[in-house]
């Protein structure tokens, strides 16, 4: 168990996966992102079950899970997921929370051994359990809470709302949730480096937070100038061209009277000229301008970020974090 979190439990639903993608890579581009934010998150990583079933769940026209996975060319890839549905899991079964009435049904569906049944006597338990769903499959499960029924169809014994995620942001967003927030500013960029993976955050961004008291507002407006930073490199394709979302974001954030994110004005580009120089994070034998940065008004902080960004580099480099510059 994680020191210090909450604890909370998240299952697969076996049930939603019941043939609905149309080829094999459809299904590859659904189970991509999970498979990273389990690689990313150690709370997911330890606390997403899954039953030793999974595998044989109907993936598309008459092949399984295990039947799509082995027919990649992927090696890494496939190794990543046959290693974790078939060996390393974690699975239901060695944790199977007891309940003396054990039978659970969804719409007709047994699913007492897979994961809406474990999650469903998890919460008879009085321990926090949610679902983790795919979607599009006949049951639809885009929705939450999913109602199971405790108990045979014809003595049902009582309903259990079990909460639900069907995107792998609701996934995220709720690991978030039930993990402590960083109390110190190494803290902070350790989350950071785990949380926004389309950042690229200087080792000097430390040097320049650790002379600051910490404060819990500061760290939150740190968490939320970045998210939206992440989420510009995630809605950007090619030659960084964004999409929709991504204009959206930017229109909202980065224009206007109150934007989040402005550049310096032309005479404090010229007057803070070295000042607004940093090492470039991946090569620090350069030097680039960054007179772009996010707004902290707890004590006047500034995230100094490069922007735009060269055609080629799909990552935002985040340079400095710490008390304004150019109020020297």
């Amino acid at each position: 168990m994680l020191a210090g979190d909450t604890t909370m439990y998240w299952y697969i639903n076996d049930l939603s996966l019941d043939g609905q993608f149309a080829d094999t890579n459809e299904f590859r581009l659904s189970l991509e992102p999970l498979l990273k934010l389990r690689f990313r998150d150690p709370l997911v990583n330890e606390r997403l079950y899954c039953s030793r079933q999974l595998h044989e769940r109907l993936i598309c026209a008459n092949y399984t899970f295990r039947e799509v996975i082995s027919s990649l060319s992927d090696r890494n890839f496939k190794r990543q997921v046959m290693e974790w549905i078939t060996k390393k899991g974690p699975f239901i079964d060695d944790e199977r929370q007891p309940n003396p009435d054990d039978y659970f049904e969804f719409q007709r569906e047994d699913v007492t051994n897979q994961g809406l049944g474990e999650a469903a006597r998890r919460k008879i338990a009085g321990i926090d359990a949610s679902t983790f769903s795919f979607i599009d499959s006949r049951f639809g499960f885009d929705s939450t809470p999913i109602m199971v029924q405790h108990g045979l169809v014809e003595a049902p014994l009582e309903s259990i709302a079990v909460e639900n995620c069907w995107t792998v942001s609701n996934l995220e967003q709720a690991a978030q949730s039930a993990r402590p927030k960083p109390q110190n500013w190494r803290q902070v960029i350790e989350e950071a480096q785990r949380r926004f993976d389309g950042l690229i955050l200087a080792d000097s961004i430390m040097d320049d937070l650790y002379p600051n008291p910490f404060s819990d507002g500061i760290r939150d407006r740190i968490f939320e100038l970045l998210n939206v930073l992440d989420c510009i490199v995630r809605e950007s394709g090619l030659n960084n061209q964004l999409s929709e979302p991504g204009q959206e974001l930017h229109r909202k954030h980065f224009e206007g009277e109150k934007a989040w994110f402005t550049s310096e004005s032309d005479t404090n580009r010229q007057k803070f000229k070295q000042d607004l120089s940093f090492c470039d994070p991946k090569n620090k034998s350069l030097q680039i301008a960054c007179p772009w940065h996010g707004k902290i008004k707890i004590h006047q902080f500034r995230i100094h970020f490069e922007w735009p960004r060269p055609v080629h580099q799909r990552e935002i480099k985040v340079v400095y974090i710490g008390p304004k510059i150019t109020r020297k």
